[in-house]
């Protein structure tokens, strides 16, 4: 069958989970034997005849009148200007300001996008847009509904949960990361049950040519498993003030590495990263952001990998460190207790002195940090390609 996959955070330089979760369904799909194809919203330096503002403007009212009615879009290259490197796929399309397009026709009308494009089956739209393709099943992924229960978490939450209920109503089929999210998206969302899938997600395996990372730790002064790690965006539900204010009062001597780029109300966390920056001896390294690879690198020779967060639908991070055989200290409840499955050590993500206390038995105690790493890369294995190839022919299979 014919998929197309929207390129919404794929096709972004420095893409989120979510594109790690879209490329994983892209490869699965491709591998059960489907044709896949990519859809991007990419401004195309060859498609412009000028940078003047009256025709910028008239490209914006064009896009809102021909919304509702459909945008077109058409084939382009892989390397088109401005783009990352992208994922396999048979016909890579393109509409610049697709996305934003259609979230600026949303926010007005409340009305979806529709766009036209040659013969498809199914369209995924790997994150709640209020977009869809005529003549097509469309089925849309919530990853969590965290802006909906806690809005004091995330940036314009009230936004978010109006596209979801949008969502809600218009797709073919819900799908999503875990069984808590399923459980919240139905409770929030007064969705039926039958309507709302849990795919789990994708991990890629460890990659071996990662572990030698000799010259990336020298270059930031950090030895093999002599460092904790921590990566995300740096925003509320991220708990990386109370990450900071635990590590400090554990004594650990054990250097705190911070991987994330500064995002929505970080102001506290912001200050006390740089106060902790500049603090001798360097116990906390800031790192904005790293390819993706150097990224992969820092986890596979990491001490442990520390991620309290409040709120997650699946939690990238934890499954990532399990697979390359890393400990990780992570939250008591929610996605996080479920996807690290007993595997990983579990703290009250509210309390201060509970994530002190897990820095402090992971710093000290070498076999508990090697029961952890043991049972993690077995669990690892329940979201390999094989695992999620097994689910998605299901679903895929059921959709038509």
């Amino acid at each position: 069958m014919n998929i197309v996959v929207d390129g919404f955070n794929i096709g972004l330089p420095q893409g989120t989970g979510i594109a790690t979760y879209g490329r994983g369904f892209m490869s699965a799909s491709c591998a059960l034997g489907h044709r896949v194809e990519l859809l991007l919203g990419c401004d195309d330096p060859t498609q412009e005849d000028g940078t003047a503002e009256w025709r910028a403007n008239l490209r914006k009212v064009l896009d809102f009148l021909g919304g509702p009615l459909g945008l077109g879009v058409y084939p382009v290259d892989a390397l088109l200007p401005g783009a990352p490197d992208l994922p396999p796929a048979e016909i890579i399309w393109n509409r610049p300001r697709l996305f934003r397009a259609a979230q600026g026709a949303f926010r007005r009308t409340g009305l979806f996008t529709a766009v036209t494009m040659p013969h498809v089956d199914i369209a995924h739209w790997t994150y709640p847009l209020p977009l869809y393709v005529p003549g097509a099943r469309n089925i849309y992924t919530i990853h969590d509904v965290v802006p909906i229960k806690h809005p004091e978490m995330a940036r314009n939450g009230a936004e978010y949960g109006r596209i979801c209920q949008a969502v809600g109503r218009r797709a073919d089929h819900v799908l999503t990361v875990s069984e808590s999210a399923r459980s919240d998206i139905i409770a929030h969302l007064g969705l039926d049950p039958d309507r709302v899938k849990n795919t789990y997600q994708v991990v890629p395996a460890a990659r071996p040519d990662l572990v030698d990372a000799h010259s990336l730790l020298a270059t930031h002064g950090l030895s093999r498993e002599g460092y904790f790690l921590f990566y995300g965006a740096i925003e509320p539900k991220k708990n990386v003030l109370r990450l900071l204010t635990a590590y400090e009062q554990s004594g650990s001597e054990t250097p705190l590495v911070i991987v994330g780029k500064a995002g929505w109300d970080c102001k506290a966390e912001v200050d006390r990263l740089t106060l902790l920056t500049a603090k001798g001896p360097r116990r906390v390294l800031w790192l904005d952001y790293l390819p993706r690879d150097d990224l992969l690198r820092l986890v596979a020779n990491a001490k442990a990998v520390l991620f309290p967060s409040l709120a997650e639908g699946f939690g990238l991070p934890v499954v990532e460190a399990m697979a390359y055989g890393r400990a990780v200290l992570t939250s008591w409840d929610g996605a996080l207790a479920e996807v690290s499955g007993g595997a990983a050590l579990l703290v009250d993500p509210t309390s201060i002195a509970s994530i002190r206390d897990g820095i402090i038995g992971l710093d000290g105690n070498a076999a508990l940090r090697h029961r952890f790493e043991a049972d993690g890369s077995r669990r690892a294995e329940f979201f390999s390609q094989a695992q999620y190839q097994t689910i998605l022919a299901a679903l895929l299979r059921d959709l038509l």
